[in-house]
C-alpha cells in the first residue's frame, strides 16, 4: 500500500464512499478543461473513476490515483498517484495530479509530483514513467519540467494535442 505524505499532504486510498469527492473535481469545468476530452463529467464517471482506482490497488498495490487530504485541515483538495495507463498503444506508468482550483499557485501540484517522483525512484525502481499533459496546461507543464520530466513526444488522445513527459531512470541491480 502507498504510505506517502509530505509536509502539508497526505495521500489516501479511494474508497467508494468518496464518489462526491471526486463528483465535486470532475463536475468543474476549471478541473476538466485538460482532462480527457475537456468536457465535465457525472457521477457515472466519477462512480467508475472510483471503481478503477480500487481495481487498480488491488492489482497492483501501490499504483492508482490517491486522494490528497490536507494534513492542517483535513481538506480534500484533490488527487495524484502512479496510475498504469495505455497511452499511444504504449503501456506506461503515468504521474498524475488533479487539484481542486481552491488550492491552485499554492504549490500543492509540485509537492505531490514531487513526492510521487522520489517514491517511484527510491522505493518502486521504476525505469520509466510519463505525465501525459494537455498542450496549453502549463501549470501542470511547469510542474513535470521542474520535476525533471522531459518532453518526449506529443500524441493526439480524445482529439486533443498531449505532451507526453518522462522520466527514464538507469536502474542498477546488485547481483547476489
Amino acid at each position: 500500500m502507498l504510505n506517502l505524505s509530505t509536509a502539508r499532504l497526505r495521500f489516501e486510498r479511494y474508497t467508494m464512499d468518496d464518489v462526491p469527492l471526486v463528483l465535486e473535481l470532475v463536475m468543474n469545468p476549471v478541473v476538466m478543461n485538460y482532462i480527457g476530452n475537456g468536457q465535465v463529467k457525472d457521477i457515472d464517471y466519477a462512480t467508475h473513476l472510483i471503481e478503477r482506482m480500487l481495481e487498480q490497488y488491488k492489482n497492483f498495490d501501490d499504483y492508482g490515483l490517491h486522494k490528497l487530504i490536507h494534513k492542517e485541515t483535513g481538506a480534500f483538495i484533490g488527487h495524484a498517484g502512479l496510475v498504469a495507463q495505455l497511452l499511444d498503444d504504449a503501456f506506461e506508468i503515468e504521474l498524475g495530479y488533479w487539484i481542486a482550483p481552491a488550492y491552485w499557485q499554492q504549490g500543492y501540484g509540485f509537492e505531490a509530483a514531487e513526492a510521487l517522483k522520489r517514491y517511484a525512484d527510491e522505493e518502486m525502481y521504476l525505469e520509466r514513467y510519463v505525465s501525459a499533459i494537455q498542450v496549453g496546461n502549463t501549470g501542470s507543464k511547469q510542474i513535470a519540467l521542474k520535476n525533471g520530466m522531459q518532453l518526449e513526444k506529443v500524441i493526439e488522445m480524445e482529439g486533443k494535442q498531449v505532451e507526453i513527459y518522462v522520466i527514464e531512470n538507469e536502474i542498477e541491480f546488485e547481483e547476489e
